[in-house]
């Protein structure tokens, strides 16, 4: 008897944005996560018989986000400011493909998102205190059109 082979869990180390036209490629050390969500909506009527069926159908979409941190540095800053800013203004170049690469402690690849349409709808940075050792950070909600797992084409 053989045993199928079993995946290894993935133990993520690191995150890497990559969205070319807003703000390259940069690092992001945590990932709140990945959100898509279609409601339930219920269907009740009666069938010719007069029987009551109950059905339930897809409802409605919520768009799927992304929640990505780093630590807060100058250029990081000013990229993510930047994007954020051309969708509160209502910009179409505030809509970016990109991916999300997750890497083992290796560096390897471990999975890839394709992210489509995205845009910085939230953007947050940690209260700070004056004299303070924390390092401050910055974190982001991506919204987007569509996520999908495999390599950008």
């Amino acid at each position: 008897m053989t045993t199928a082979p079993t995946e290894q869990v993935i133990s993520a180390v690191r995150f890497l944005a990559d969205f070319p036209t807003t703000i390259g490629r940069m690092a992001f050390s945590e990932l709140g996560g990945i959100n898509s969500k279609v409601a339930s909506s219920e269907y009740i009527y009666n069938d010719a018989t007069g029987a009551t069926v109950h059905s339930k159908q897809f409802g409605k979409t919520d768009p799927p986000t992304v929640v990505l941190k780093r630590a807060l540095d100058r250029s990081g800053n000013n990229a993510l400011l930047a994007w954020h800013d051309a969708a509160r203004q209502g910009l179409a170049g505030a809509r970016a493909d990109g991916t999300l690469t997750i890497t083992d402690p290796s560096g390897q690849t471990k999975v890839v998102y394709v992210i489509d349409n995205a845009w910085i709808s939230e953007l947050s940075i940690t209260a700070m205190k004056a004299g303070s050792s924390e390092v401050a950070m910055i974190e982001i909600k991506l919204t987007c059109d569509r996520i999908v797992t495999g390599e950008k084409q």
